[in-house]
Order: C-alpha cells, then structure tokens, then sequence
C-alpha cells in the first residue's frame, strides 16, 4: 500500500491518508502546515483537501471514525463529496458487506452520517447529510430559511447582496441569481466567504433555479477557493430553494463538475446521491517525506523553520 490513495468526485479530489495501514506520511496527528504542503498541487501531491481515517478498525454495526482536513490545514466538519469517496474506499479495502448496499455510519467531528454504496461498479454513494440548521436574519422566506442583506465594499450592483446562511456540518451561505458564470464567482466568492460576519469564513453557493426539479450551482469554497462541485454546498442549495417552495423535495444540481441528486424529505433531512472513483495510489518521495516530518503535530511551521 502507498502513502495515499487519490479519490475524487465530480472532479472535487482528496487524498485519504490511512493510519490503520501503520505508520504514515502525516504521524498520528496531521499538522496544518503539513496537510497544506501534501495538498499543494505545486510542491505536493495536490487535493481540494484531505481525509485521515479510518481511526479504527471498520466493522459491521460500528461507525468508522474519520477527520477531515481543507486544503490550508484547517480541519473541517463534514464533506459530502468526502464522505462519499470514504464510504468507496472502506467499501473496496476493509468491509465486504458494505460493496452490495447495506447501510453504513461514518463519524466525523461534525457529526455522524449513514452512507450506502448503491453501485459499487459505478462508484455511486448515498449520503445522509442530516437536517440543515438556518441562521436567523432580517427576512424571512418561508421553511425558516431568514435572508440577511449584507454590504459590500463597491459600488453598483455588488454593494449589497442577499444571502440565506445555513449550517451543514459546515457553514454555508447561498446566494440566489439569475445568471452565475466564473467571474461572479470569483468576484463575490472571497468577499463573501470571508465577510466580517464569518470569521472563520463560510462555504458560497451561488444558485440559479433552473425549474422546480433542477438547480445550477457554483461554488467557492472558504478554503479551496472555486471548485468544480461540492457534495454538501450542493445540500444547502437545495435545502434553500426547496424551504423557499422554489423547487420540489427531488432536485437535480448542477455544477460545472458534474450533477448529484438531492432529496429534501418532509421531516427536512437531506440526502444526496452522486458517483465518485479512485484515482491513484501514491508513494511520496523520500525528500517530500522528510520535509513533512519537520511540522510539529501543533505547530504551523516546521520545527526546523520557527523565527523565520
């Protein structure tokens, strides 16, 4: 087995680091800076973020332990695209069972998960992503998902714009538009994703309702910047559409990586359903190996590089 194995979903990529398997590239305690330095796509192996588990040993009846890291080294609370690769990979290298559709939990810091693989020739998971908490604000559009007006530095069309902000495991902040394309992305993303009343920063979503079972939806990630498609931003925006009575409770998302199927059932839990495939396994260099071994478990710097 290599030092990683390389998984991705809609083209929204992670490394599993496997501790069960011995001794690994991160110790028993991945640091920041190391996770940063395995996810960089110049210097390291490259990822929109890392997984590191499972913590123990995946059986049947037992929920298989899992962290969850961002590609700046933050640790994260829940991933639906990340959930998704995992439950693949317990599914084809522990658990036998789990490969023909019987229900499974994954445990993250941000909760737990059932997840089944439905077709593990295909790759498709099924994810309950749980029920979708809605911050208070200065409106309200029915569902309990409140709308907030938040002001931006500039002028024009931008100096104010109309958010629902919800927690999924992660916090989310969904923007409704007519249109979406990569530059308002990348204008209202950041200064969004890091608004003063975030501030340890939000997941954006920007969604057009195509119509009542189809949405369009790009996504700037707090921590990976844009990225072709997120599991749980494409929960949130449907949980907001279908709170608003935009949409019905099964809703095709669509984003530029790729389409998964979200269902909204009636108590307001949320599910989704999406592919996802192994990649690569990787063996990191014996330099790339010793320069990851100088981050403290603690530190953000190596231990090698503190003053400088």
């Amino acid at each position: 087995m290599g030092d990683f194995v390389k998984y991705q979903a809609l083209g929204n990529d992670y490394l599993i680091v496997d501790p069960r398997g011995g001794s690994t590239a991160l110790g028993t305690e991945p640091a920041p800076g190391a996770v940063r330095l395995l996810c960089d796509r110049h210097l390291g192996a490259g990822a929109d973020g890392l997984l590191f588990g499972p913590l123990d040993a995946p059986r049947p009846g037992v929920a298989a332990a899992l962290r969850i890291f961002n590609a700046d080294g933050s640790e994260c609370g829940m991933s639906g695209n990340g959930l998704r690769m995992f439950a693949l990979y317990l599914g084809e290298h522990y658990v036998r069972e789990w490969r023909t559709g019987t229900p499974f939990t994954v445990r993250t810091p941000g909760g737990e998960a059932e997840v089944r693989i439905t077709d593990i020739t295909d790759g498709r998971v099924c994810v309950d992503m749980g029920l979708a908490r809605f911050a208070a604000g200065g409106g309200t559009d029915g569902g309990g998902a409140a709308t907030t007006v938040v002001p931006l530095a500039g002028a024009g069309p931008d100096a104010e714009v109309t958010v629902t902000d919800l927690h999924l495991g992660v916090p989310h902040t969904v923007v409704l538009s007519d249109t979406i394309d990569g530059e308002l992305v990348r204008r209202l993303g950041p200064a969004l994703a890091w608004h003063p009343r975030h501030p340890e920063g939000t997941n954006v979503e920007f969604v057009r309702v195509h119509d009542d079972r189809t949405l369009d939806v790009a996504v700037w990630e707090r921590a990976a910047g844009a990225v072709p498609a997120s599991g749980s931003g494409a929960c949130a925006a449907a949980a907001v559409a279908r709170a608003r009575g935009l949409v019905g409770s099964d809703v095709t998302v669509r984003m530029p990586g790729g389409e998964v199927e979200v269902s909204v059932a009636g108590d307001g839990r949320i599910s989704s359903a999406g592919t996802a495939r192994e990649v690569m396994t990787g063996v990191l260099s014996r330099s790339l190996l010793k320069e990851l071994a100088q981050w403290g478990p603690t530190s953000d710097e190596p231990s090698g590089r503190r003053g400088t």
